[in-house]
């Protein structure tokens, strides 16, 4: 991106961008997030493309968050060649939110209708952005200035509707915010599988109903987790009510947690 102007050297926002392929037809708006196609092609060979081709953000790219549309594009049949910003970039995201300059985080989200969107406070990390302009984006979606965090993979975050008395399914790592009627019948009830990648974090918390009665539980594989005193054979975490939330991460073959609030251990 080049300036012209005499004070360019002072008004243009520090980035860094590349071009690569998106394999989507839909249309693009700018700010908005994409993530590799890291499993493309055949897996027992190597293929550079896995790290050249972006697609929309869904639960299984999540922790491959590549950058954000440095500008809108139209649909096109059979993908085309977008450049974005990368992580460490200051740039325009697409958000759905109230923004204050340098006041918390936004995470790209992964939920049908708001793919690549910038909503809700997840993890921090690649995929998150602190924002950099005060405005009202809370109603109707639209761009705001960021700095793109660099680090560890944030994960995304979706928003799982939780039904009473129901069996619900998180995403592997990253964040997951819990939506919902009150339970009253049993618990609605989740559980967490065992880790793959070392470091892999993963956040639960609840944004709305309360729970109520019962529980939004879930249920560590093996029962072996490790609790948040250091001790082991954590079986499950269960929250009951807004603001609830617990933080594990993968760490030498078991979930440790983080941290929390609300939040009780079993």
């Amino acid at each position: 991106m080049v300036s012209f102007a005499i004070d360019g050297h002072e008004k243009l926002a520090p980035s860094r961008s590349a071009w690569v392929w998106f394999g989507g037809s839909t249309a693009l708006k700018e700010g908005q997030a994409v993530c590799y196609n890291w499993d493309y092609g055949t897996a027992t060979a190597f293929d550079g493309r896995r790290f050249n081709r972006v697609e929309l953000p869904s639960t299984t790219n999540a922790q491959y968050f590549a950058g954000v549309a440095a500008r809108k594009y139209s649909a096109v049949s059979g993908g085309q060649l977008i450049e974005i910003f990368l992580p460490g970039s200051v740039c325009n995201i697409y958000a759905k939110a109230t923004c204050v300059i340098g006041t918390g985080l936004l995470t790209f989200d992964v939920t049908e209708d708001y793919e690549g969107y910038f909503r809700y406070e997840g993890l921090d990390g690649e995929g998150s952005a602190v924002p950099m302009q005060t405005v009202d984006r809370g109603t109707t979606a639209g761009l705001v200035m960021a700095k793109l965090q660099q680090g560890p993979p944030s994960g995304g975050l979706e928003v799982v509707q939780l039904v009473d008395d129901t069996a619900w399914v998180a995403m592997v790592g990253g964040t997951t915010l819990c939506i919902g009627v009150a339970a009253g019948s049993g618990d609605c009830e989740e559980e967490i599988l065992d880790g793959t990648i070392e470091g892999l974090r993963k956040k639960i918390e609840i944004i709305t109903t309360e729970v109520g009665t019962n529980n939004a539980k879930i249920h560590i594989e093996n029962d072996d987790g490790r609790q948040s005193d250091g001790s082991y054979d954590l079986a499950s975490v269960s929250l009951d009510a807004v603001g609830d939330q617990v933080v594990f991460q993968w760490v030498g073959g078991c979930w440790t947690i983080l941290g929390g609030s609300g939040m009780e251990e079993a």
